[in-house]
């Protein structure tokens, strides 16, 4: 998949030799990583939306056309005197006009190019957007889901490829007679599920659960630099009936704090995405696991991941010492730039040896 990102998040300027205002924005469209650029020509919806409470109003799009070898792509939307009586503005930037969220099966249809749409936060005249992005995803037979990460450089609060698709797969659990569901619940559901998500990131995968599950009981976790956009996204995120949404810090390389151990009892599952791309960091994982699987007889173990490099599968060596076996592999294949399957995310399910 490829992200539309603003590498300067839309502001009002006024336009040279002219005393009209205009919004201006620049943006790129790159991997998850951002290692790599969309080498092919696609156009794009510049939209100028206008915020009444929860309700957006497109106010002027645009096409806008990227080409295959650009960087960046630089885009002003003019902005009359009524338009700048708005509260609130938005800018969306994406493949098709005026659409409200991106359809997760729409984008591997071959002109979309497997390009995730980006919504910026909300601005004005005099104050330019903060330096974050919205996601809004619709899996099949599932709820639009909104998702917040930054425009920065930080790896750890940034959306990728493995969280979301899992995550637009979820909606799966709701029929017990998927590969999913027998893969990742128990054959008995005890009420409330108790599950547990490492290295959250902006949430997404965690925040998806809850809002498919009834009663669920989720517990996000990352290191302290990832609370304040894991929380903004609890905060508006909706919930299945009873379901209960929090997040806790955790870091790897240390022991389970006792406050988190006292909230995992009868946990049923564990769930990571894209965490195993940096193998300096899967021994601590691994060890975080082992420690869950301990704490919690039976206890389920999902990863989902996108493999970039050979030297990650250092995991499935460090997981079978470990004594975990592997009891499902589901592949998720991944919208591409040309057609569906370009690049591929396993889901690895497993259980502790000694809970098998």
């Amino acid at each position: 998949m490829r992200y539309v990102r603003f590498l300067k998040t839309p502001r009002v300027v006024a336009e040279k030799s002219t005393s009209r205002n205009e919004v201006c924005c620049l943006v790129t469209i790159t991997s998850d990583l951002g290692d790599f650029f969309l080498p092919y020509d696609i156009e794009l919806s510049a939209e100028l939306l206008g915020c009444a409470g929860p309700k957006e109003y497109v106010l002027v799009w645009k096409t806008v056309q990227w080409t295959g070898g650009m960087r960046s792509l630089s885009i002003a939307i003019p902005l009359s005197k009524t338009q700048q009586s708005w509260a609130g503005l938005r800018v969306r930037v994406g493949a098709g006009p005026k659409r409200t969220h991106d359809d997760y099966a729409s984008l591997s249809e071959q002109d979309a190019r497997g390009v995730v749409s980006a919504w910026s936060a909300t601005f004005a005249p005099n104050v330019e957007a903060q330096k974050l992005v919205e996601r809004r995803f619709k899996p099949p037979q599932g709820p639009i889901s909104g998702i917040w990460e930054e425009t920065g450089e930080s790896i750890a609060r940034h959306l990728w490829d493995a969280g979301i698709a899992l995550s637009c797969h979820l909606v799966e659990l709701t029929n017990k007679n998927t590969e999913l569901s027998k893969a990742l619940l128990p054959p008995v559901v005890s009420s409330p599920l108790r599950v547990l998500e490492l290295g959250t990131g902006c949430g997404m995968v965690g925040i998806t659960l809850a809002q498919t599950i009834a009663d669920a009981r989720v517990t996000l976790t990352d290191l302290p630099e990832a609370r304040e956009i894991v929380q903004r996204n609890i905060d508006t995120a909706s919930r299945a009936k009873g379901a209960s949404l929090v997040f806790q810090e955790l870091d790897w390389d240390t022991e389970i704090p006792l406050q988190l151990q006292k909230s995992l009892k009868h946990l049923a599952l564990v769930v990571a995405a894209d965490c195993t791309y940096n193998p300096d960091s899967s021994p601590a994982l691994v060890n975080t696991l082992s420690r869950l699987a301990k704490m919690s007889s039976g206890v389920i173990i999902a990863v989902a991941m996108k493999m970039r490099h050979s030297s990650e599968e250092i995991f499935f060596d460090l997981m079978a010492a470990a004594g975990f076996q592997e009891t499902s592999k589901i592949m998720f294949p991944l919208p591409g730039d040309e057609e569906i399957g370009e690049e591929i995310v396993y889901l690895h399910v497993y259980k502790y040896a000694t809970c098998s």
